[in-house]
């Protein structure tokens, strides 16, 4: 067993071990969906990150992400209106995830996949018939979380980042569902 120990500690504690990389991101999102002019869905979320590397292959991630959502429906009898409904939802999500990449980090194309946990926080502000007006707080939640990404590294300090990010979202009554995000943006090495 000390044998052991003594490997793993002269493996955490070796020059290249402790020679850690840091790596800033930042990575965006939107979507449009309209049925007609009054009636639409328009997202969109930016997200924040720092990664610290290690062991060539591992990483520990932090994300912060501010997402916002609006949902504007009309019901019409015939040219009137008889009811509107807006809905803006505001989502905070704080992640904390373990990285392992799938190739090398000098190669130019780096998949890669994680998991790990996040804190959920969403609110919710309902507009019915531009007259009441009401907020809905659901409970603020850690969950699990995972996703897949693929950075493509454009010089030794530049790439750019795709990433699939995935969690599960507590509902009410228990239940939960996986809500899911393809993000896009631009990543550094420090």
């Amino acid at each position: 067993m000390k044998k052991w120990l003594l490997i793993f500690a002269s493996m955490l504690f070796s020059e290249s071990a402790l020679a850690l990389t840091t790596e800033i991101g930042v990575q965006y999102w939107r979507k449009q969906t309209s049925f007609d002019a009054n009636n639409y869905l328009d997202s969109e979320s930016v997200t924040g990150s720092l990664s610290f590397f290690f062991f060539e292959r591992f990483a520990l991630e932090a994300s912060y992400t501010d997402a916002k959502a609006i949902r504007e429906e009309k019901i019409y009898s015939g040219s009137t209106v008889i009811q509107s409904q807006t809905v803006v939802q505001i989502t905070n999500v704080v992640g904390a995830d373990l990285i392992f990449m799938l190739s090398n980090r000098k190669a130019m194309f780096q998949p890669y996949i994680k998991g790990g946990v996040a804190q959920i926080n969403r609110r919710q502000e309902v507009k019915v018939n531009n007259l009441n007006t009401y907020t809905l707080e659901p409970e603020k939640a850690l969950v699990p979380s995972y996703g897949a990404g693929l950075k493509i590294a454009l010089t030794e300090t530049f790439g750019i980042k795709v990433s699939y990010d995935a969690w599960q979202t507590p509902i009410g009554g228990g239940a939960v569902t996986n809500d899911a995000q393809l993000r896009a943006g631009v990543t550094w090495l420090l």
